[in-house]
Order: structure tokens, then C-alpha cells, then sequence
């Protein structure tokens, strides 16, 4: 006999209760971060222990093949990232691809509105039955029989330890209601010891496919098992639209970001307090959340504006044309400071204004790519575009160092790093065709360990 729906009410109530007041605590902690983590093992715990207790069994949950297969995909999805987008894209495109003809029952955890490619528009949205995401997770998972973290850069405290904690911990709580649940394609890079060990206490159960060889190295000397797997967005082919046809035919593509505000901390509105001077106070990235600014910073970012601009300048003394390339929408300051820079006007394709179709097209249809950006990588070296990255860490490095290309990257805060990359671009003893060739090459076998990928997981749901 079910509850009388007076009695559901009064419980959804006081969840609805409880869980404002883990909202409140975590956003007036002295280390917020530190809070969210304890907060998603504590939930993750709890049910663990509470599968134990009833003796749930995951296997034989989604497996069977009558009904629809309910699938939740944890990502970045919404916030305007085009690389995030891409992920999310090809990995729902390849879920109907292994699972047709069956119903698949799609959610999407989105962490902003900018939805502006039809593949994302269509999946509906997962609800937040809560104010706090761990308790927002934590209530429904058990409406799904798959959970998948469909974003990238996810075992780092580089750009934020609760956004880490939504991912790692989200297909952690998948498990441990009894749903199966995958990383998807994921990197590793440097986490704090609070991430460490969340990652460590999180691992148990999860099929984890790394994106390259060296995070899976990375892993498993934290005791966290994991096996190779590939990027998700290597089988996105973006079309020639007419913003893409309309900037010409020798376009370079210029893939700035800002490499030095990260992470974001939640914390109270900086006042002049904070702020170092001429450089303002720390910028906001969304709510509570403030990016990382300081006077080293700033002048860093200075720095690293000029190599671009210097680039450009170079570019367009050789008869090509540099346009400027918004990967998300964090990167239009860095593209607009870029061009301030310069005597002439660059075009900007900036997310956010252009569409995705048009922002990756730029980069998959360029003569060549200059980037900080990874996804910009890999549109560029997925069409056998030359592709040179001024690395903001250890990302675009590993994929280039996989790929061959050794001496196709510079570090961000390289005083020479212009130097280097327009060497690379103009290297007239470069055999070029050989050079592309060398490049479709390597992204075959990428998108070949991406199916590997989807056979494995079919293999795990058919189990």
C-alpha cells in the first residue's frame, strides 16, 4: 500500500528543509570546497550502506531488453564550452547508435542555458528535486539504470574541486544505488588532497576510461583502476557554414583563453581588499563563485596577450588570415583583448554569439591552429589541420605528445612561445601533406578507441 500523498508531502518538505540548510553551511564554510566534498562522500555513504542493508542487487537493473534504458549524463554541458558540448553530443549520438532499436529515456545534468545545437536541445533536462546538488543527485539516481560523466577534465582541482565533486561524485552515487556508471573519456591532472582522497573513497565500481595513456597512469598510482579510451568529440565533423565560408580561404585559427584566473572558489564578494592594484578585484564566474586574480596573474595574462597579438601580427604579414576563436564563452575577453592589441580588426567567433556549429567550424576548416584550447586540438587534428598549442597545462601536451607531434607546444608562459609556434607554422623544410596525413592518422585511431569505448559499455549493460 503506498503512502497517503499528505505524507509524501510532509517528507519531500522536510528533505526540501534539510537540504537548504546543507546549502546555507556549505556557502558560509571557511573552505566551501572542503564542505561539498565531505557532503557528496557523506550522501555516497549513506547509500552504500543503505544497498547493503537491502541487498540490491545493480546487475540486474537496466539490463533487460524490454523498456526503455534510463540514462543520465553528468556533464558541463549549458555553460558554453564548446568542447564540453561536443563530448556531450557524440556521446548521445553514439548511446542511440549501440543501443537502437531501444527506447532510450535521455536526461542531461546542465550547468547553464546556451543549448544551441539540436542534439542538446532535444534531451530534456534533468530536475532538481533539491536546492543542494548533492542532495539533488542523490534523489535521483535511482530513476536511472545508466549514469555516465561525459566530461573531460575531470580527476583536477584545476578549475574547481565542487565541480569535480559533482562528476566524480555523481556516477560514485550512481553505483551505490545500484545503477551502473562510467567516466567517459576522462583526464586527470594535478587535485588537491581533498580531491585525492574523494577521488580515492569515490572509485569503487565505476568504469573509468581514460581519454590517454598518461591519466590512466595517473590513476592507478592512486589506487583507482581505470582503462584506455579516447576523447568523445573526435567524431564530431562540423559542416562549412557560411560564417565559415564568409572569413575566406586562408584562415588561421587563434584559440585564446585566460590560462590564469583558474580555479574558482566559492567565496563572499571580494571587496578592494582583495584586489591587487590596477588589476580590480577577482572576476566572477557565476554566483558565489570568483575566479583566482592577483597582481602576478595579471601580469602573466598581460604576457600572454601580447603573444598572440604578435602572432597575428605575423599571420597576416605572411597573407593569411588570423580570426580570433572563442571556444567558450569565458575566452571573448581574451579574444577582445587580443585584437586591442593590434592595428587591425580580427574577426571574433565567439560562442555565445556565433553558434557551435560555427565556432567549431572555424577550427576544423582552418589552414592551420594556434590554441590553448584542447577541443580546438582535437576539431584541428581531426580534419589533418597543423595545430601548435600554447598549453595552459598538462592537457594539450599529452594529446600532442600522443599524436606525434613533438615540439608543437609551448608553455603558455614560454616568453618565446610565439617565437616557437610561428617557427613550427613557417618551417619551410616541413613536408606538409605528409605532415596532415600523419595527423587524419592519428585521429582514426582515436575515434576507433571511442567505439572500443561504446562496445565496452553495451558489453557491461548486456551483462
Amino acid at each position: 500500500m503506498s503512502a497517503p500523498i499528505s505524507e509524501i508531502s510532509e517528507l519531500a518538505d522536510r528533505r526540501s528543509a534539510a537540504s537548504l540548510a546543507a546549502l546555507q553551511r556549505y556557502e558560509r564554510a571557511d573552505e566551501p570546497e572542503a564542505v561539498f566534498l565531505a557532503d557528496m562522500l557523506a550522501r555516497i555513504e549513506s547509500a552504500r550502506a543503505r544497498s547493503r542493508h537491502e541487498g540490491f542487487a545493480r546487475a540486474s537493473r537496466g539490463t533487460g531488453p524490454d523498456g526503455p534504458l534510463r540514462v543520465l549524463l553528468l556533464s558541463y554541458a549549458g555553460a558554453g564550452n564548446t568542447g564540453a558540448d561536443l563530448r556531450t553530443i557524440e556521446t548521445i549520438r553514439q548511446l542511440h547508435h549501440l543501443f537502437a532499436p531501444r527506447r532510450l529515456e535521455l536526461e542531461l545534468f546542465v550547468l547553464g542555458g546556451l543549448l544551441d545545437h539540436p542534439v542538446l536541445a532535444s534531451v530534456r533536462k534533468m530536475p532538481l528535486h533539491a536546492p543542494y546538488i548533492p542532495d539533488a543527485l542523490d534523489y535521483a539516481m535511482p530513476a536511472y539504470d545508466l549514469v555516465i560523466n561525459v566530461e573531460g577534465s575531470t580527476y583536477t582541482s584545476k578549475f574547481s574541486d565542487a565541480l569535480a565533486g559533482i562528476l566524480i561524485g555523481g556516477v560514485a552515487l550512481a553505483v551505490a544505488h545500484g545503477s551502473r556508471a562510467f567516466a567517459y573519456g576522462v583526464d586527470s591532472g594535478k587535485m588537491t588532497g581533498a580531491l585525492t582522497r574523494f577521488a580515492q573513497q569515490s572509485a569503487d565500481g565505476v568504469d573509468i576510461l581514460c581519454r590517454n595513456d598518461a591519466a590512466g597512469r595517473d590513476l592507478a598510482a592512486l589506487g583507482i583502476a581505470a582503462r584506455p579510451g579516447a576523447d568523445c568529440a573526435w567524431t564530431y565533423a562540423p559542416s562549412r557554414t557560411a560564417c565559415v565560408a564568409g572569413l575566406g580561404e586562408k584562415v588561421v585559427a587563434l584559440c585564446p583563453t585566460n590560462p590564469f584566473w583558474w580555479p574558482v572558489t566559492a567565496r563572499a564578494a571580494p571587496t578592494a581588499a582583495h584586489s591587487a592594484e590596477d588589476i580590480g578585484t577577482p572576476p566572477r564566474y557565476a554566483g558565489a563563485y570568483f575566479h583566482t586574480w592577483d597582481r602576478e596573474r595579471a601580469y602573466a595574462y598581460r604576457e600572454y596577450v601580447m603573444r598572440f597579438a604578435r602572432i597575428a601580427v605575423q599571420l597576416r604579414a605572411r597573407g593569411f588570415s588570423p580570426v580570433l576563436v572563442a571556444m567558450e564563452q569565458l575566452d571573448r575577453p581574451a579574444c577582445a583583448d587580443i585584437a586591442a592589441q593590434l592595428d587591425f580588426q580580427p574577426p571574433i567567433v565567439a560562442r555565445g554569439v556565433a553558434a557551435l556549429e560555427d565556432v567549431a567550424g572555424v577550427v576544423a576548416h582552418a589552414r592551420c591552429v594556434v590554441t590553448t584550447r584542447y577541443h580546438a586540438a582535437v576539431l584541428a587534428l581531426s580534419r589533418g589541420v597543423p595545430v601548435f598549442g600554447l598549453t595552459l597545462d598538462e592537457r594539450v601536451e599529452r594529446l600532442l605528445t600522443e599524436a606525434g607531434l613533438d615540439g608543437w607546444y609551448a608553455a603558455c608562459t614560454d616568453a618565446d612561445g610565439d617565437e616557437k609556434a610561428l617557427a613550427r607554422l613557417f618551417d619551410d623544410r616541413q613536408d606538409w601533406p605528409a605532415l596532415r596525413a600523419h595527423c587524419l592518422a592519428f585521429a582514426n585511431g582515436e575515434r576507433g578507441r571511442f567505439a572500443q569505448m561504446g562496445a565496452e559499455l553495451a558489453a557491461a549493460m548486456a551483462r
